[in-house]
């Protein structure tokens, strides 16, 4: 059960069955369509990558026991700034560092103690949270910004629907 149990949470880091892969909302995406952000609309594309990226790299090392405390991210960390914006290769990196993450966690999965307690770290509170509720936020909030990013590309018009 355990083995069926991991494999079914690799698959999902994928996109299968909770979201379109990450590769696949990213596809024919440009820097230049990746900064245009919807009217009346917050983010842009890039932006929720970028996000998207920040967060990812969190997880990951808390998952690797270097600890942040999440209540004190800088927003140039959290959100990209002009000058990220101002390379287009800083959203190609992005993109691969996407994939990366993805191919990181599937790693860690197989390798992991998931009942494992860790500490998170927000402001004056330490809460001790297993590396699975760690694995299962990843997925969350990976999932959600994926679904974001579709809806973005969908208002902007730069969403194929095949």
């Amino acid at each position: 059960m355990q083995k069926q149990f991991l494999e079914d949470m690799i698959q999902a880091m994928s996109g299968v069955c909770t979201h379109i892969s990450p590769d696949d909302a990213l596809v024919n995406l440009s820097p230049q369509e990746s900064k245009i952000k919807p009217e009346n609309k917050l983010h842009s594309c890039w932006d929720l990558l970028h996000h998207l990226i920040a967060w990812q790299n969190i997880i990951i090392q808390n998952l690797e026991g270097k600890f942040r405390d999440w209540s004190n991210i800088p927003v140039e960390e959290n959100w990209p700034t002009e000058e990220d914006l101002s390379d287009e290769q800083n959203f190609i990196k992005l993109k691969n560092k996407l994939k990366t993450n993805v191919e990181k966690i599937k790693q860690l999965l197989d390798t992991m103690d998931l009942m494992e307690f860790v500490k998170i770290i927000s402001g004056e509170k330490k809460k001790p949270v297993t590396k699975f509720r760690l694995i299962l936020v990843f997925l969350q909030h990976t999932s959600y910004h994926i679904g974001q990013i579709i809806t973005t590309r969908k208002l902007l018009g730069i969403w194929d629907e095949d």
